[in-house]
This record gives structure tokens, sequence and C-alpha cells, in this order.
């Protein structure tokens, strides 16, 4: 793909596809961003805006007239809390599936987020290789209709698009960043924590959660990723690959950054409150995504680590304060 290429966004206004609007943009391509959502301002001009829906079926024809180089979807339910049925399989799977072979008839490239979610409760404190989906002796499978409805989209492309279509599925682990304010309760935790330290001076966790872990990715290595995915000379091979840090940061430690950079701040002494987790069966105390895969067919990508990640929330702590005290 050259850098004049003309790359198509879905779910742009949301949090990752905000982020990869401006990737795009920075990269020196032409974009067309598409959400239901209208343009959030500062993308004015880094896009061209077509509000709507990603699957409309004259969207679907522009796809597969081969206009563009590119396609990169965000788009669709991101709450792990919404209820199975018509509109999370259409949303999450079906949609998805149309724009996949839209992309075909066009011979466009296509990128697309799954989730890390489709493995559930992983069985043992390892990182998880992309073929162990399956493997009920490495992960329970997906906890909730959100996770099942990813996990139906990676099956049915790697069985509907095994040759003549180039794709990729990226399953993200805990994506976090500088602006999630507007996803509410399914901003990443690790946002959500130092929000409440900066702003509070306190966090609240749930107690059966301090010796959980999770792995961390930033938007910014997500998005550098999808850049370099969707640019490359030559294709990697059609497949889903885990995005993650591939290493996991303890909630306990999370609390430690958090009180670290509150009393540097403050010179205050910072409170931590325990509250029962309503869903103990949904959640899934270990995340950590085995990223051999990736790294052998990108090796040049953008990495992450726990000190990249405690650099970064570090970051996040400074700019909430800042934002408060305004």
């Amino acid at each position: 793909m050259k850098p004049d290429s003309h790359v198509l966004v879905t779910g742009a206004a949301g949090f990752i596809g905000r982020h990869t609007v401006s990737a795009f943009h920075r990269a020196g391509h032409q974009v067309t961003a598409v959400d239901l959502r209208p343009a959030p301002p500062r993308l004015s001009a880094a896009a061209r805006w077509h509000q709507g829906d990603f699957a409309d079926a004259a969207l679907l024809a522009e796809i597969a007239s081969g206009r563009f180089t590119g396609v990169v979807h965000q788009a669709g339910i991101s709450s792990t809390r919404a209820p199975a049925g018509p509109e999370l399989e259409e949303a999450n799977t079906l949609g998805p599936l149309r724009l996949a072979d839209a992309c075909r008839t066009g011979r466009t490239r296509l990128v697309y987020a799954s989730s890390h979610s489709v493995y559930g409760a992983l069985r043992h404190l390892t990182p998880i290789a992309e073929v162990a989906d399956a493997d009920r002796t490495r992960c329970s499978g997906p906890l909730n209709p959100y996770a099942a409805s990813k996990l139906a989209l990676d099956q049915r492309m790697r069985t509907r698009h095994r040759v003549g279509l180039d794709w990729v599925g990226l399953r993200y682990t805990n994506v976090f960043g500088s602006d999630e304010g507007d996803k509410g309760p399914m901003a990443s935790i690790l946002s959500q924590l130092l929000r409440q330290a900066a702003t509070q001076g306190r966090i609240r966790v749930f107690d059966d959660s301090l010796t959980a872990a999770r792995d961390y990715i930033r938007v910014e290595t997500v998005t550098a990723t999808i850049v370099r995915l969707a640019t490359a000379r030559l294709p990697v091979p059609a497949a889903v690959y885990n995005l993650g840090a591939g290493c996991a940061v303890t909630f306990a430690d999370l609390v430690q950054w958090c009180a670290r950079l509150h009393r540097e701040a403050t010179g205050r002494p910072f409170r931590v409150e325990l509250v029962p987790n309503p869903a103990p069966g949904a959640y899934q105390y270990f995340t950590c995504a085995d990223m051999t895969a990736i790294d052998k067919v990108l090796p040049d990508r953008p990495t992450e680590s726990a000190g990249s990640v405690e650099a970064r929330a570090a970051e996040l702590f400074a700019m909430f304060r800042d934002r408060a005290a305004r």
C-alpha cells in the first residue's frame, strides 16, 4: 500500500477508531471515516466523514468497486454487558462478514478488531496463543455474548476466507489511552483507576481482584501496528493475531502505582476501597497474549512492556490531575 493510499476506517468516532484515523492521516494516507455518530471536531481535517452504518449496502458496493486500498474495521458493539440477540450478531458477526465479502470483491486489504475476551478464563497463568481458543484445557471460551460474537467472527473468517482475501484479525488485550472518557464503564480499568486516583485520591477495586493480572497495551501501539499491517508492501498470512504486551500487570501493582503517583503529587494518604465483585463468573482474572505469531510475521512492529505501560500510566495520571485543576 502506497503512502497516498485511500483507507476506510469504520467505527471512526470510537476510542480506537479516532486514534486510527489520526495515525493514518499523520502517515500521509487519504482517509474516509465511517460512524453512526458525527465527526469529532478534531478529526474534521483528518478524514472525509461518512455518517452511517458500516454495513450499508451503498458503502459495501463502494468497497466492492475497489475504491479503497484498505479497510480497517473498528465498528461494532463493544460492551461486554450487551445481551445476546440479533442486534449483537448483526453488529459484531454478520455485518463484518458482509464487509469482508465486499473487500474480497474489491481486492481490498482488511484489518479488523477482534478481542482477547474470546479466550475467557485462562486455565494457566501463562500467555495464550491464538490456536488455543478452542482448547478447553487452556481456556474456558467466551464468558459473555460480546466475546462469543467476536469468536464467531474469527472462526467464520478462518473457514470462509482461507484464500482470496488479504485479511488480518487482531485480538486486542486491554487497550488504554488518553481520551476514553466517552466509554464510561467500558473504559479500560487502568484508565478508570488512574482517573479516580488523580481526581479523588482513592480508588475502588473488587475485593477478589488484587491477585488478578491483565495485559495492557497503549492505544498508540495498537494504531501503529495497524498502520504497519495495512500498509505493508507484502501482506502477512491471513489469520487472527493476538495484539497485546505479552506480559501481565497485577492489580496490586496498579494500586501501588496509583498510591505512589498520588503521594508524589500531593503528599497525602491514599485510600483503597475493596468492594464485592457482582459477577465473578464473568470476570477475566488473568489476561496475557502470546505474541509469537505476530512477532514472526511483523518482526519490526512496535512493542509494549510493563515499563512502557507504567510510564504511560504516569503521564495519564498527570494529565487527569491537570484537567481536574482547570
